[in-house]
């Protein structure tokens, strides 16, 4: 069975740990573990024994190496990012120290959403490497290729364990043995005694107990949350009995439509390649990446025209779905992409070029930045509710504590992962209050509300979709509908005062994964039915909410009145 050891990190944390590490230690040869728990933890990216900083360094420094915290989560988060392909070994015999790669620097040098190019590394994940030549299992996998066909095949639901079961334990590149673990998972269910004598027998074989196994479905469980691919949702159906179960989303569907039409090469298949053709090979399956991405590859079209020649035998037109910083040994890497990634930041790759193509990216969706000025104090006399004292609390306790208010943003939002629509409806509202809003929330089940919540205004009433990332993590399409319904409701039942011209919105934890066809969603409703929609995510809300209260900002609320396609706050 595939082993994902390390615990479930959340995307907005890797892609902050992994910038800062960029930052602090991209002109250095190459980085230890020890060069990672200071940055992580001067950083206030984590804590031990209740402090962060330099105490938490200090408290960590043991002689028994694997009691030091601060080097335990260096190591767990080095784990990950050598997974993803943003970290490297510096040399061909040992594990450490590392080097970042070129997708790596790509992501810790973007200035906005990476989201899409962070979903690629996901599914460049494979197995057998060159970099997981010591790992104690052999499974011949593309393990989040294989667990979205397992999730179709077994009619878009599965429990955690059947993961383990099925996807995590099979060749995917052996049918047959594919088709025997979707029939073997169909005949175990009905019946959770047959369920649990299924994982248990599988614990036995790998001569580990159950909670470890279950433990090594957190991960996996995290990228797939975190690509907008699955959803929490509680089903009676699979075992006789409710059970926090995942589903497919649409988005996971056309994911996966998406790249079991391309080539999959993986490191067998490209050993037995001239040593042109690999080069090719891994030019191509970078360039890919970052083009199927949103980035602007028009500087290197040439090269790409040419390797796609050299190719053509193999490819036979299809697309290439191969990451080599995720599969090979890091010269081959660089000798192909024509770069060094050892020497000094300077002199190894023009951060230029990354930022003018991080531009072209992000021009794909219009965004509206909120500045924040320094102005009045904002009344928060509205606060009220247990929940909403509760909010405030900890966000004194934590700026008490010497977090700043971004600190603080990230420490709340990293909280509010797993939050249920009973926890993130109020929460939501709580927010809307503090930037100075009256904003009730509708409680899950009212089927006689038809929006989450509203901003009660005397003239210019705004109705909001939320989405609590337990229902979908990335706001989607449907939400965008849905947001537009109830602006045309409101306007129909007139159940409180509001104008055509004042936006709807549309909340949640990230921003849309398709940026660009949201927007081009949100123009159309605008063109056909005249109504502006605005789309919001949590980090957003936290970061106007967080500074008012510990910055004494505020923002121009006007502007969240006519508020159309996607908004930021600029703190």
């Amino acid at each position: 069975m595939i082993r994902f050891r390390n615990p479930g990190t959340q995307y907005s944390t890797q892609i902050q740990v992994i910038k800062q590490l960029y930052e602090a230690l991209s002109g250095q040869e190459n980085f230890t573990l020890d060069d990672m728990a200071v940055v992580i933890a001067q950083g206030r990216l984590m804590t031990a024994y209740g402090y962060a900083g330099d105490d938490a360094l200090r408290l960590s420094n043991t002689e028994q190496e694997s009691m030091n915290s601060a080097k335990m989560n260096a190591k767990m988060y080095a784990e990950v990012f050598r997974m993803l392909g943003w970290v490297t070994p510096y040399s061909e015999s040992s594990s450490y120290p590392l080097v970042f790669t070129y997708i790596g620097a790509h992501i810790a040098l973007s200035t906005g959403d990476c989201s899409r190019l962070y979903e690629q590394c996901v599914l460049g994940i494979n197995n057998p490497t060159q970099l997981t030549d010591n790992m104690s299992y052999n499974e011949k996998l593309r393990f989040f290729q294989c667990a979205l066909r397992t999730f179709i095949d077994l009619d878009g639901i599965m429990y955690k364990h059947e993961l383990c079961l099925g996807p995590m334990s099979v060749d995917d590149e052996d049918e047959k043995a594919y088709q025997n673990m979707i029939a073997f998972i169909r005949s175990i269910r009905g019946s959770q005694k047959r369920l649990n004598k299924a994982f248990l027998d599988l614990a036995v074989s790998l001569r580990m107990k159950p909670t470890p196994v279950d433990n090594c479905t957190r991960l996996p469980i995290a990228f797939m949350k975190s690509c907008g691919w699955v959803e929490s949702i509680n089903d009676s159906s699979l075992y006789g009995k409710s059970m926090a179960c995942l589903k497919i989303t649409q988005h996971g569907i056309e994911t996966y439509d998406a790249i079991k039409v391309m080539y999959d090469l993986r490191l067998d298949k490209y050993l037995k390649l001239e040593k042109n053709v690999q080069q090719a090979l891994i030019r191509l399956g970078t360039y890919s990446m970052l083009e199927r991405s949103g980035y602007d590859m028009s500087s290197v079209d040439e090269i790409i025209r040419a390797d796609k020649v050299i190719c053509e035998g193999i490819l036979q037109g299809k697309e290439l779905l191969f990451s080599p910083c995720q599969t090979l040994r890091r010269k081959q890497v660089e000798e192909a992409l024509g770069i060094q990634m050892d020497v000094g930041t300077e002199s190894r790759l023009s951060i230029g070029t990354f930022e003018s193509a991080v531009a072209v990216r992000e021009a794909l969706a219009n965004t509206d930045i909120w500045d924040l000025n320094i102005s009045h104090e904002v009344s928060i006399e509205l606060l009220g509710r247990d929940e909403e004292q509760e909010f405030l609390k900890t966000v004194n306790k934590l700026y008490s504590d010497g977090y700043s208010s971004g600190e603080i943003v990230n420490e709340l939002f990293d909280y509010y992962i797993d939050a249920t629509q009973i926890t993130f409806y109020p929460l939501i509202a709580t927010l809307f209050k503090i930037m100075g809003f009256n904003c009730s929330f509708s409680r899950p089940g009212d089927n006689g509300a038809r929006w989450d919540a509203i901003i009660d205004d005397p003239i210019r009433s705004i109705p909001i979709e939320i989405k609590s990332p337990t229902e979908e993590q990335f706001l989607s399409i449907k939400a965008i509908r849905q947001a537009l319904e109830n602006k045309i409701i409101l306007l129909s039942r007139k159940t409180h005062v509001t104008t055509p011209e004042v936006t709807t919105l549309a909340v949640g934890y990230y921003m849309p994964n398709e940026r660009a066809e949201v927007n081009r969603l949100i123009a159309d409703f605008k063109a056909t039915y005249g109504y502006s929609i605005g789309v919001i995510d949590l980090k957003s809300l936290l970061s106007i909410s967080v500074s008012i209260l510990t910055d004494k900002k505020t923002f121009d609320k006007e502007k969240l009145y006519s508020l159309e396609g996607l908004a930021n706050a600029n703190i």
